[in-house]
């Protein structure tokens, strides 16, 4: 049986699996359709996927001791280009940083403020699951966007990811 901080590794690469799949389900959505509000979740899709992104760089910053006064927007991210260009390295950056944690590391308190400047304190290994279900969320969302625009959606269930990269 995996101990918590491998299941969390697992858990934060299926995430990076589930983002990588909208994105190229989302890149074959022709371009009005993608940036289309339809008036679901964040509006389109490029709002939403700008805005997952966005919370797992906000609390990648926030678990490294930073409080960020917002999350990155459209004005930041606004084409799906500039998406593809930042999505990787920071997946790569938040699995890194999961990777150098341990039982007792994740357990640590992390102190942080939200985009209201409201104070929080939480365990690390309570926000990374926060930050992991989030993600989850708004991937079915973004499938219902993709579906909406014309697309294909994608399989992004954990029991998909399971059976094409099996636990060691």
């Amino acid at each position: 049986m995996q101990d918590i901080p491998e299941l969390l590794l697992r858990r934060a690469k299926f995430m990076q699996w589930g983002d990588e799949r909208i994105i190229a389900a989302a890149n074959g959505v022709q371009a009005d359709e993608y940036y289309r509000d339809r008036g679901i979740s964040f509006g389109s899709l490029h709002k939403l996927l700008v805005h997952v992104m966005g919370a797992q760089w906000v609390w990648l910053q926030r678990w490294k001791g930073n409080s960020p006064p917002k999350l990155p927007d459209v004005a930041d991210y606004p084409t799906r280009e500039s998406i593809a260009g930042y999505w990787p390295g920071l997946h790569r950056e938040f699995i890194d940083f999961i990777a150098a944690e341990n039982s007792e590391t994740l357990l640590r308190s992390i102190h942080y403020r939200n985009s209201r400047g409201e104070a929080f304190t939480l365990p690390l290994l309570e926000l990374i699951l926060h930050t992991l279900d989030h993600g989850t969320y708004h991937r079915g969302q973004a499938n219902t966007l993709i579906k909406l625009a014309g697309g294909t959606p994608v399989s992004i269930n954990y029991f998909e990811f399971s059976r094409l990269f099996p636990s060691p």
